[in-house]
């Protein structure tokens, strides 16, 4: 498990939640948003990293980027029409960045440094943290941002809250804020961790 550890924090957790930040900012106004896109981040990764794992060494490596790309593209197009047929509030309230996922960094680089490379047990293992890490950070700044800037949970209003609530939390500047405070704090805990590790 060291191994896939590394694997996902290639040092620390933080470039994992940076490369996704613009999902952050725009998926996590609400728990469902963000619940939804990150089911769409997981399922994408998994099913992408799994079909490149078994598929690698018919990649000539001259084409491998646009091969890795082709394959994302088609599982978003996929997913986008799964969460179109059964989910479609919350396609709408996700809008065009759920089709961006196709050109997700989040994506690509478990494509590129886990599946193209690691066996199937490895690639499936790693991408299954990875894409349970995006899912738990988004569900937690889906949370707050809902709770402090709309004073409502799970679509339902919070009446304490309302005299209370940040309506900045719920905007653009507000997701980039909740996401540097969660990272904060993933930082802490990992650098911890390495520190007592490395002892």
């Amino acid at each position: 498990m060291k191994n896939n550890g590394s694997l996902l924090l290639r040092g620390k957790p933080m470039s994992l939640l940076v490369l996704g930040a613009g999902f952050v900012m725009a998926s996590s106004s609400n728990i469902f948003a963000a619940l939804g896109m990150g089911a769409a981040v997981f399922v994408t990764m998994l099913l992408s990293a799994i079909l490149i794992c078994a598929i690698r060494k018919l990649i000539p490596h001259e084409i491998r980027i646009p091969a890795y790309v082709l394959i994302i593209t088609g599982f978003v197009s996929l997913v986008d029409m799964f969460m179109q047929a059964y989910f479609p509030g919350i396609v709408n309230m996700l809008g065009v960045h759920l089709a961006a996922l196709a050109v997700s960094a989040v994506i690509f680089r478990d494509a590129e440094e886990v599946a193209g490379i690691q066996d199937e047990l490895h690639t499936i293992i790693t991408s299954v943290i990875s894409g349970g890490l995006f899912v738990v950070v988004l569900a937690v700044c889906g949370i707050i941002r809902e709770f402090i800037g709309s004073a409502s949970f799970w679509g339902k209003e919070v009446a304490f809250m309302k005299d209370y609530r940040v309506s900045a939390i719920a905007g653009v500047f507000g997701g980039y804020l909740v996401l540097a405070i969660v990272v904060a704090i993933i930082n802490k805990i990992t650098t911890k961790k390495v520190k007592e590790d490395n002892k």
